[in-house]
């Protein structure tokens, strides 16, 4: 079942003007927060494309309206699926933006973005690799191992490495069937670079 869709006006840079309230829940801001920011900014990168061009389209004048399926980059680095339709408005360069969450692959729903960095780490525990090795492999000290996953351990909300593999596994980060553990490509935030590449 569908969600609500939400509301936000964009200029011709696509570009926020003006947004409701649950336009800006849905990436974890107000709609104050989201003016005269980037509406791509707010898209996975692999899924931001199709979208782009469509709203290139309608700011030139080429279409009046667009229906584009979308990843969403919401609160703390999750993605969420989504539908976009976009209304060219007449007269103006101004383009009106509506967005709804989707159920589309639910077990997907909500998956975190990951840098590099945090990808490597997540393998690293899935294949057992010690916290010396893994530091090597990622150019960091074994503290800096150790902060990282920390940070992952915190970031969902697990008590240890153990359940944070188990979870990593149950949520569908790592790809299937394969052996080391890959984290699916997919899934990576490629706007942040790992530290030490």
């Amino acid at each position: 079942m569908s969600e609500a869709w939400h509301v936000a006006c964009v200029d011709e840079a696509f570009r926020v003007l003006t947004a409701e309230p649950g336009f800006g829940e849905l990436f974890g801001a107000s709609a104050f927060e989201l003016r005269h920011r980037g509406l791509l900014d707010f898209l996975h990168p692999d899924f931001a494309e199709g979208p782009r061009c469509a709203l290139t389209a309608l700011a030139a004048g080429g279409r009046l309206e667009a229906t584009e399926r979308v990843v969403l980059r919401g609160p703390g680095g999750t993605v969420a699926a989504a539908e976009l339709a976009a209304l060219a408005l007449a007269g103006s360069r101004r383009i009106v933006v509506a967005v709804r969450r989707t159920a589309d692959r639910p077990q997907r729903a909500r998956q975190p973005l990951l840098t590099p960095l945090e990808a490597l780490v997540l393998e690293g525990l899935a294949a057992g690799v010690p916290t010396t090795e893994l530091a090597r492999r990622a150019h960091l000290s074994r503290q800096g191992v150790e902060y990282h996953v920390g940070a992952l351990v915190r970031r969902f909300a697990v008590p240890n490495r153990t359940a944070l593999v188990a979870k990593a596994h149950t949520t569908g980060l790592y790809t299937a069937e394969v052996w080391p553990p890959r984290v699916d490509p997919r899934l990576l935030d490629g706007s942040r670079r790992a530290a030490g590449s």
